[in-house]
């Protein structure tokens, strides 16, 4: 077992790597002193994952499952005023305790529902997936869509433990793995570019990890991102890094509507920022090409369609939610951009820089046309 506790500012929680579901979650849960348990999945959530925590749970608390749609278009309001809606018909209360079992889907859903009932109910975090893990689970922000843009109605929200059982890593499709190891590689060349060399050489295109090797690419993932939002836990400031590539990479992601999963999408964004960057005079090629190299050690291939393109570049780009950061014209977008690898871009010092729609628009036709990783 790795334990470990997580500090964001004055927030505390514990993260903990399990080889199975065991004791210890029960033990934990029973310290905060809970009279029922309410585990929030998305139908896409192998159910025999979550037949297996509500069984260990079971013995000792009761236990109601309360499953949604899977896809961002049921990342609504909607979807937690059903689940809020569901738990109280089954006489939840303010000792009642909410487990996210799945993805960053779930997390943001069960962690939206646990922030808003009863004005806060105590959160655990079980990640199904490498991206949950490694990445969302890893943030104070919990948060749904709109229809007009990604995450733009959230919270700020501290879950009471994080409890990954890395044998569900294990069993995880090479599509997922590959969604979660975009993130990795952003925090690579934002925060830690030292580390390239050591993340780079285990990655590979067939997405088979060793158990050892996920420790290390969760152990990466938690120091890089301690490291920027220790001091930042609102991601204002320094932790903005963590934004490198999702301005683009939100917008199709919803543009797509299922046919680019969140990893692929940031990972599409991210070579837009550096090609930003670089045309900006910021960025050298050299750090651009390595952009390329690390989604093409992964197998990441993302060309988007005319139709998408078009929805990224005239709506959903118009409602990012780092809006307001920074005072801007409505024909200008704001962006993270790297000056060089592991340093920011600061623009009267705000890590958000305007950038001109007509020369987004260009990059991204550049970066379609050019290349295909």
């Amino acid at each position: 077992m790795h334990h470990r506790t997580i500090c964001f500012g004055s927030y505390h929680y514990d993260y903990v790597i399990e080889e199975k579901i065991s004791s210890e979650l029960t033990s934990y849960i029973e310290h905060l002193q809970i009279t029922k348990v309410f585990i929030v999945s998305d139908h896409q959530v192998p159910y025999p994952i979550v037949e297996e925590i509500k069984n260990e749970l079971s013995s000792i608390f009761i236990v109601h499952l309360i499953q949604f749609p899977a896809g961002e278009r049921y990342k609504t309001l909607k979807t937690v005023n059903r689940i809020c809606e569901k738990m109280i018909e089954l006489k939840a209360d303010r000792n009642s305790l909410i487990i996210a079992a799945g993805g960053g889907l779930a997390g943001n859903v069960a962690g939206m529902a646990a922030t808003l009932l009863f004005r806060g109910l105590p959160l655990i975090h079980i990640p199904t997936t490498l991206m949950a893990a490694s990445d969302s689970v890893l943030s104070l922000k919990q948060a749904v869509n709109l229809e007009n843009g990604k995450n733009l109605v959230g919270h700020f929200y501290a879950p009471k433990l994080v409890y990954v059982n890395i044998k569900y890593l294990m069993e995880l499709p090479a599509r997922e793995i590959q969604a979660g190891l975009c993130e990795t590689i952003k925090n690579l060349l934002t925060i830690a570019p030292y580390s390239i060399k050591k993340l780079s050489s285990i990655f590979n295109r067939d997405q088979i990890y060793s158990q050892e090797e996920l420790n290390v690419i969760l152990q990466f993932c938690i120091e890089a991102k301690t490291n920027v939002m220790q001091d930042d836990p609102y991601e204002k400031n320094e932790a903005l890094c963590l934004e490198y590539g999702h301005t683009i990479g939100h917008a199709l992601e919803l543009a797509a509507k299922g046919t680019y999963n969140h990893g692929e999408s940031i990972a599409f964004g991210m070579t837009c920022a550096a090609e930003i960057s670089s045309e900006l005079g910021l960025l050298s090629q050299a750090d651009v090409a390595l952009h390329y190299d690390l989604l093409a050690q992964i197998g990441v291939n993302v060309q988007p369609s005319q139709e998408e393109l078009q929805l990224v570049l005239n709506h959903y780009l118009k409602h990012d939610n780092k809006r307001g950061y920074i005072q801007m014209s409505d024909h200008q977008i704001g962006f993270v951009l790297l000056k060089e690898l592991g340093k920011m871009h600061y623009t009267n010092g705000q890590l958000l820089t305007p950038v001109n729609v007509q020369l987004v628009k260009e990059i991204i036709k550049k970066r379609v046309k050019k290349y295909a990783i």
